[in-house]
């Protein structure tokens, strides 16, 4: 049975997916009142195995795509909520550190103290969702917390105040009625299709500004569990480690094998959605034809080690995208903000989406804790995430505009990684980039400095772009990117790809 609607809280949280819940339990425990209200009117299921079976999250799109959840939102579990991260791991979730990664690749490296906070959690999204909902519905009181599904925020409340509008609560629709909830701060994390824009307009305010820049993709994913007596087998030709991740860039496509809990792993294909013959692998027969073609997943579909437990799913129109609610010094209405994708969507191919949602709501709880003033909450949190959060966005923008362009080459049958003018003179920028896609991956096996910086950036420990501040460094990537040019051509090729979708040529070998 639903709780009933509160007439007050200290805060409402719009959406109850991870940003949300990440959000509603920092304010919790800056010893606020939250009502959490979920649009979804899906009841939760009995365990999180039922939870993957069952558990209905259309307002999550995400939700049974790959991913892995990077170190700020682990080491923030670990520290804050040790109980559910033991919950986690009881309940299947597997942990990759880098000292796994590392003991895995070298023979005897030389560890940092730093080093153990870089790790990875593996587990299903919706997994993952479930077990967090449930954790805080019975850690936190009623008089703490309140979680309604089938909750629609219909409209935003506001008053008066100085020269704009301050948040009086909000308007919500349930199946039992519509009603009005006091609060005098309200939290968007309802997702990158979120309705503030509407509230803000009835609200008699200005929408929030909106910059979007394409991601280049469009995406689908299938999930696995390993058969009775089978083992994971390897990635990357290494001993497939807990929670490990493999990826492979093939210029045009994209893929990913992911480990995750209970004897599941996941694959995620990604293409351009302008390229219109690869489209096809958002279904099933073509998926599993491409599966079979990469090199890096095709040991993993092998009918003797794995079997599907899931369609393909297709994750499509992405963009990096940014709203602000805090123009011109002041915010578009005091009281309201936005974590995750609601506030900074990136590309989700990168994973950095859940951690970057934990790491906000985080800073938001902060800063509610730290200032009273509404403006000076707004200016505040806003250059919380300038810091934190938009680095991330303005890196991963420049990173698919490259993809783009490689890609685009690909298409036209030219060499995206010439950096040969037609005069004879060399692309400087290009040269390095190239130098750095090529020359890290090999560089990353050979010292374990590499390895860390890589890793460290990856799991968001170090800001984008920390590796080039490693000028000491640089002679072993570039000894890399020499050994990268004996390396045989990436199979398959584009057009070779393309012909074993069509059903013209062998899958295997």
């Amino acid at each position: 049975m639903s709780p009933e609607i509160p007439a007050k809280a200290d805060a409402v949280i719009v959406g109850g997916s991870i940003a949300g819940l990440a959000a509603a339990f920092a304010l919790c425990r800056q010893g606020l009142t939250v009502a959490c209200l979920e649009r979804d009117a899906t009841p939760m299921p009995e365990d999180h195995h039922a939870a993957w079976e069952r558990w209905r999250r259309d307002g999550a799109g995400q939700t049974r795509h790959s991913h892995i959840l990077l170190a700020p939102l682990v080491n923030s579990i670990k520290a804050e909520l040790p109980d559910f991260f033991a919950t986690l791991l009881a309940s299947g979730a597997e942990v990759l550190t880098f000292r796994d990664i590392a003991d895995n690749t070298f023979e005897a490296p030389e560890f940092e103290p730093d080093d153990d906070r870089i790790e990875f959690l593996a587990c299903r999204r919706v997994v993952f969702e479930f077990l967090l909902r449930r954790h805080l519905l019975e850690s936190l009181s009623v008089a703490e917390f309140t979680f309604m599904s089938g909750a629609d925020v219909r409209r935003l409340r506001t008053v008066p105040d100085g020269n704009g509008q301050r948040v009086a609560g909000v308007t919500v629709k349930t199946p039992g009625g519509v009603a009005d909830i006091d609060a005098g701060i309200v939290v968007d994390a309802s997702g990158r299709n979120s309705r503030a824009d509407r509230w803000l307009v009835a609200a008699g305010a200005e929408p929030a500004p909106r910059e979007d820049h394409p991601c280049g993709i469009f995406y689908t994913s299938r999930f696995y569990r390993l058969r009775d007596g089978a083992v994971y087998p390897p990635l990357n030709g290494r001993q497939s480690l807990t929670g490990g991740v493999a990826g492979v860039d093939l210029g045009y496509v994209k893929a990913g094998v992911f480990r995750s809990d209970n004897r599941t792993f996941s694959i995620t294909l990604a293409a351009d959605p302008e390229d219109e013959p690869l489209r096809p692998i958002a279904r099933e027969r073509e998926f599993d034809v491409a599966s079979r073609l990469i090199a890096a997943s095709r040991p993993w579909v092998d009918e003797a080690v794995s079997t599907p437990i899931s369609k393909v799913y297709l994750y499509g129109n992405l963009s990096n995208s940014r709203r602000r609610y805090f123009v011109d010094g002041r915010p578009l209405v005091a009281g309201l903000f936005a974590v995750g994708d609601a506030s900074v969507h990136t590309n989700p191919l990168a994973g950095r989406g859940c951690a970057l949602a934990w790491v906000s709501a985080f800073e938001l709880a902060d800063v509610l804790g730290d200032e009273s003033d509404p403006v000076q909450r707004a200016a505040a949190f806003e250059a919380r995430n300038e810091r934190r959060i938009v680095p991330w966005y303005e890196y991963q923008v420049d990173r698919d505009r490259e993809a783009i362009a490689v890609n685009k080459a690909l298409q036209r049958g030219e060499d995206p990684f010439d950096f040969t003018r037609p005069d004879g003179s060399i692309d400087e920028d290009l040269y390095r980039r190239v130098i750095l896609r090529k020359g890290l991956r090999f560089a990353a096996r050979e010292d374990v400095r590499i390895l860390r910086l890589l890793f460290r950036q990856v799991s968001l420990l170090d800001p984008p772009g920390a590796t080039d501040e490693h000028a000491d460094l640089a002679a072993v990537v570039l000894k890399g990117y020499e050994r990268s040019k004996t390396e045989p051509e990436a199979r398959p090729g584009r057009a070779e790809f393309i012909a074993a979708l069509n059903g013209r040529v062998g899958t295997g070998g």
